[in-house]
């Protein structure tokens, strides 16, 4: 049969921004059951020290368990047998006069379900199992505020990280990804999956993301067959070598679902207002961003989808598997604890919910008095409240989080993306806790190349698109290539290896997942 893949071709790499895809669906969630103080993961019958946006089932309490979400009388998200609770904190505006006001979601929040078999570290082939129900993980690192990784962010390579730690790849798999769709006829300019790991600086957002940014965050796959790993609810797990796919470490045999989430804020609507973004957990700098997971799936739901819904096309409804919900946006949590109740998480207010202290780093985050740990409440901007039960002060009502009525899909403005390409210098220096490492905010007038286009010297028929931009004094040539290759389906398949798998699957991926590919400079 014929299989488009992606070649390289002289000098310029064709990357992949997110390693092996073998078939893919996106859960949706056009809604969310609570913005709270709430996980059951670290502060499993209390109150959480920061503030998580929660997607779902509405029966999640600071106590949930699988068995306890399979119960919800609804949820926020599209499938009506996942009760399911997705969770991370969400993204907040600190103006100059030091208030914060939550950003708002660009709906549907999309939980990407992945089904990336590898091998084990002795070379055996893996087959995707279902997440058992009331299996759990964490992703991230909330008291992170630096990075350990070599090499400059954002960055065009993408794996393999055979020689990285599980450490350093949890860093790789946070990504900021700046929204723009191309206004007034310039081109799109949105950035790959997983290629910065970094919050940029508002000021760079405003020049440069139109359209706001995307918060995304891949989840562990490779699993030892515990259902939990500790107190970080970590150890049970680990990253394969292409973060979200390729060949899983020792000790780690066994597969699950490649879970990835994406939300985009519209940090658009604070252009021009001064401040900066801080993330819910008191993290600017993004280092620190990071997501919690409960399975509660009906009984053999997940792993007969996984079974029959293998096409590369990511639609939900496109698996025979799946019961839909409708009015998943106005599901909301069945009981939210007293403390809660009226605790403002919207804003405007004088500090983030729990009066937690914004801490940049470079040193990790510490818990104590008005930092990570602080049980008070967020204190609402210009009101003269008294103290709760919980240590702040009582504030508007909590509820669901804000929405932009401009709602985020699938649609063909996503699909026209345009990769940016990091310049990597000679002499590279890491850049500072909270500075983006991209290329000046404004990009300068296109100066005139007398490179011959990178199209023009590859052979006809094989080029599937190119654009072309500028960043400071460098003018970029973006080429799409797709390469037919005849290969036959049988014995051979299973000795592909990841490499091979990854240039396979690898044109279908980016175009259903707005994935970016590699570019040149024209000097």
């Amino acid at each position: 049969m014929l299989s488009p893949t992606l070649a390289r071709v002289g000098s310029t790499a064709l990357v992949l921004s997110a390693g092996i895809v073998d078939a893919f669906w996106r859960l949706e969630c056009d809604g969310s059951v609570g913005v709270a103080r709430i996980d059951p993961l670290m502060d499993f019958g209390g109150i959480s020290d920061h503030v998580h946006v929660i997607k779902g089932g509405s029966a999640f309490t600071p106590t949930s368990t699988g068995d306890d979400l399979l119960k919800s009388k609804c949820q926020s998200c599209g499938v009506g047998q996942d009760k399911s609770a997705y969770w991370a904190p969400p993204l907040y505006h600190q103006a100059d006069d030091g208030t914060f006001t939550l950003v708002p979601e660009k709906p549907p929040f999309k939980a990407y379900y992945e089904l990336n078999a590898g091998s084990t570290s002795d070379g055996k082939p893996q087959k995707v199992e279902a997440f058992p129900n009331g299996f759990q993980m964490i992703s991230g690192d909330n008291h992170r505020r630096n990075s350990t990784l070599s090499g400059p962010d954002p960055s065009d390579f993408a794996g393999p990280f055979t020689d990285e730690s599980n450490s350093d790849r949890e860093q790789r798999a946070i990504g900021f990804n700046c929204m723009n769709y191309g206004h007034n006829g310039s081109p799109a300019k949105n950035e790959p999956t997983l290629y910065r790991h970094s919050l940029p600086e508002k000021s760079w957002l405003d020049t440069n993301c139109p359209d706001g940014i995307r918060l995304e965050l891949q989840f562990p796959s490779c699993w030892n067959g515990d259902m939990d790993g500790g107190d970080k609810h970590k150890s049970h797990v680990a990253f394969p070598n292409w973060i979200n796919g390729g060949d899983c470490p020792a000790g780690f045999d066994r597969r699950l679902p490649s879970l990835m989430y994406e939300t985009i804020y519209g940090t658009d609507q604070f252009i021009g207002k001064g401040g900066k973004f801080v993330v819910g957990n008191g993290d600017p700098t993004g280092y620190g961003y990071h997501g919690d997971f409960i399975a509660a799936w009906d009984e053999g739901v997940l792993q007969q989808a996984i079974e029959q819904c293998t096409d590369m096309g990511g639609e939900m409804r496109s698996c025979g598997v799946f019961e839909f919900s409708d009015n998943t946006a106005s599901c909301t949590l069945e009981n939210l604890p007293s403390e809660l109740k009226d605790e403002d998480t919207s804003g405007p207010m004088q500090s983030l919910p729990g009066d937690l202290q914004v801490q940049s780093g470079p040193e990790p985050a510490t818990k104590g008095p008005g930092g990570s740990g602080s049980s008070g409440g967020g204190k609402s901007s210009g009101s003269d409240s008294k103290s709760s039960s919980s240590g702040g002060s009582k504030a508007p009502v909590v509820a669901p989080v804000v929405k932009d009525t401009s709602k985020s899909s699938d649609s063909k403005k996503e699909a026209a993306v345009v990769p940016q390409v990091q310049n990597k210098a000679d002499n590279y220096q890491a850049p500072a806790a909270n500075s983006p490492s991209a290329d000046p905010v404004a990009p300068a007038p296109s100066p005139t190349t007398t490179v011959p286009p990178l199209a023009n010297v590859i052979p006809a028929g094989m080029v599937a698109s190119t654009s072309i931009y500028t960043q400071g004094n460098v003018v970029y040539e973006n080429v799409v290539i797709i390469e037919e290759v005849t290969t036959t389906e049988g014995a051979a398949k299973e000795k592909r290896t990841p490499e091979a798998k990854a240039k396979r699957h690898g044109h279908r991926h980016h175009h259903a997942r707005d994935h970016g590919i590699g570019g040149r400079r024209l000097h």
